[in-house]
């Protein structure tokens, strides 16, 4: 069972919250970047950049989440 976010490690919520936040930034990145004529390329290595963070953010959560258990409050 999956414990509530105020209850899990604090590295696991933190990695949580940088990776919602950075696949969020992206998100929105390439929604309005990429209606563009003339889209900077620099856009497209940022928005890859944000949705790398993500991905590895929330890997890393989901395996400090497994390796910790809930702390008790």
């Amino acid at each position: 069972m999956c414990a509530p976010i105020h209850k899990r490690n604090p590295k696991a919520r933190i990695a949580m919250i940088v990776g919602n936040f950075s696949l969020a930034a992206g998100l929105i990145l390439w929604n309005f970047t990429r209606h563009g004529s003339g889209s900077q390329p620099w856009f497209h290595a940022l928005y890859g950049l944000l949705i790398g963070i993500s991905i590895g953010a929330n890997l890393s959560a989901i395996r400090c989440a497994r390796r910790c258990r809930a702390s008790s409050l």
